[in-house]
């Protein structure tokens, strides 16, 4: 940040601190204002919730009485004490008339318990319903909240319930039992009455039901902005206990959110971000009008510097300054001309400097193919000198590496003669079994001791690269993975999908990479090995990074070291070559 942003920046703050202390008694006045609409709020709420509960048990009796003087109650006791009613036939009735009376609990039961019928339990018929005995113990029409067992759509599941029950006309002594749900739809209907959240919880604390009532789309701007924010959300709360007072059913809980905290929040949101906005601005304008004396001077050295660095060595800084800034620009002014002075000499060292580089770089990648072409011409003579049946094969296919290298290696050395760097790729879509099956044929025969492995994943897509560059790259990260096994190991050469690109990978078992390594491994010209020039990983990171991909080393002591290639897929619609993999050699 320049210093004239630092001056105006360091004004605004200080201009933003008396409007912080005015908020000081807004926020409490806000504060006060949430409180008592809380507690109005909640009080409201809480009194709405109890007579919605009121009127749900009084239409739980009223539903259940109605049925038990209904006609088709009495045949039913009626024709099951005379035996005219198979129980078969007795327990399929309770799910019919619960869902005719719109009652979510029904059940008749005879006078110790046991379950005739069932319609939110069917599995109880024949059994003694442990819940119900309560409920059909207490005096009959009167709703009494209890936690009862429903059949849901995952299996059975607990329910609180308002449960009246009423007697079966008839000898048989037998009872009806009945109620409403306080499910997920009632707490949404007891949410919207209230406009706050509605949570039904059993006796033990487990949540059974939960619901809030949505934002209102049709509430200013900021009063939903102050929602958002979480300003205004309930922080009130207020349980109503069902049943007993010594020992509750359960308990519906009312949250309610403060309408007017969210719209005081709102506003004072407002309020403050008008009085920063001016303030901000009023403050970095004067900001900008007196540092702009102050820091004139040293903008002018920027801009200087700006153009020493763009190569133009006769900058020079004319305002006037004083102090330690006027001996800065005195100073610059000297640093230019002794620049000047030297640029000749120092542009003669860079040419040197930039041959010698370009001559390390050459004869490094012109040395990594020879040992694999070498190793070709070898194979070739002994199999011809064996007299090997297979020789045709072993010549055709020695032959055709050894071409390939060397068209590559006229191919370097042009575009090293004429650019000083690598050829910029020329991508097309090549297959990556291709690639290491091309990798595998300059090394017919490995090293004594040494095991190659090829995985190639099926399916995987072509990438989009420079074969040649691509081989040369594969090619340095063998060779040195041979050159860490002397004594023999395994030599793992791999090619799986990663999303949108492909990863090809490099692994031995030698000995690994000393951890203080790893972070230089890249850099040119550093190297562990005699000899060597630290040129070979640099120019692979540099392949890599021009094809848009990646190349990354995992190694440990011991551990052997695994070298990964990760490659762009090419698009379907330009893959023109056969991703099938040619055979393993």
């Amino acid at each position: 940040m320049r210093l004239r942003s630092q001056l105006a920046l360091l004004l605004a703050l200080f201009a933003l601190v008396p409007i912080a202390a005015a908020l000081i008694p807004v926020v409490s006045a806000l504060a006060r204002a949430l409180a008592e609409e809380h507690a109005a709020r909640l009080e409201g709420a809480s009194r709405a919730v109890a007579g919605e509960l009121a009127r749900l048990s009084q239409e739980a009796v009223a539903r259940v009485a109605e049925l038990s003087r209904s006609p088709e109650a009495e045949g039913f006791a009626r024709d099951l004490s005379s035996g005219l009613l198979s129980p078969a036939d007795a327990a399929s009735r309770g799910a019919e008339w619960m869902r005719a009376r719109g009652l979510d609990v029904l059940a008749v039961a005879t006078e110790d318990g046991r379950v005739v019928t069932s319609g939110h339990l069917p599995g109880r018929a024949g059994d003694v319903d442990p819940e119900l005995s309560p409920v059909l113990a207490a005096p009959p029409g009167v709703a009494a909240p209890r936690v009862v067992t429903r059949a849901g759509a995952a299996g059975p599941e607990p329910s609180l319930a308002l449960i009246a029950w009423a007697p079966l006309p008839g000898e048989g002594g037998l009872r009806l039992a009945g109620g409403l749900e306080l499910g997920a739809d009632r707490a949404r209907r007891l949410a919207a009455l209230t406009g706050g959240e509605v949570t039904v919880r059993a006796a033990g604390g487990t949540v059974l039901a939960r619901a809030a009532a949505p934002l209102d789309a049709g509430a200013p701007l900021w009063t939903r902005v102050g929602m958002r924010l979480g300003v205004g959300l309930a922080d009130a709360r207020r349980a109503i206990p069902l049943g007993a007072p010594g020992g509750p059913a359960g308990e519906v809980e009312v949250a309610v959110a403060s309408e007017g905290l969210a719209r005081a929040a709102g506003a004072v949101l407002a309020a403050f971000l008008g009085a920063l906005c001016v303030g901000a601005v009023g403050a970095l304008v004067a900001g900008r009008l007196v540092a702009s004396k102050v820091t004139r001077p040293v903008e002018a050295l920027r801009e200087a510097s700006a153009r020493v660095a763009a190569g133009d060595l006769s900058a020079r800084v004319t305002g006037k300054a004083s102090g330690e800034v006027g001996e800065l620009v005195r100073a610059f002014n000297e640093m230019t001309q002794e620049l000047a002075t030297g640029r000749a000499r120092l542009a003669q060292a860079e040419r040197v400097a930039a041959w010698r580089e370009v001559a390390r770089r050459l004869a490094h990648e012109i040395k990594n193919p020879l040992t694999p072409i070498a190793m070709s011409v070898e194979t070739l003579r002994d199999a011809r000198a064996a007299g090997r049946p297979d020789f045709p094969e072993i010549f055709e296919e020695g032959t055709r590496a050894i071409a390939e290298e060397v068209r590559r290696l006229k191919r370097i050395v042009d575009e090293f003669s004429r650019f000083a760097r690598l050829p910029a790729p020329e991508r097309t879509p090549v297959a990556p079994g291709e690639l290491i099956g091309a990798v595998l044929a300059l090394f017919p025969s490995p090293p004594p001791g040494v095991t190659v492995e090829r995985e190639v994943a099926p399916g995987l897509p072509a990438v989009l690269a420079d074969r040649d560059q691509v081989l040369q790259l594969l090619l340095n990260l063998v060779r040195n993975a041979l050159e860490a096994m002397p004594a023999g190991g395994v030599l793992r050469l791999s090619a799986i999908g990663a999303g949108a690109a492909v990863t090809l990978s490099v692994s031995d078992t030698g000995p690994g990479i000393p951890a203080e390594d790893l972070p230089r491994l890249f850099e040119p010209y550093f190297t562990r090995k005699e000899g060597g020039t630290g040129l070979g990983l640099a120019i692979a990171r540099r392949i890599a990074e021009e094809h848009g991909g990646r190349l990354g080393v995992e190694s440990a002591p011991g551990a052997g070291t695994t070298f990964t290639l990760s490659l762009p897929a090419a698009p379907a619609g330009e893959i023109g070559r056969s991703l099938s993999a040619p055979a393993s050699p």
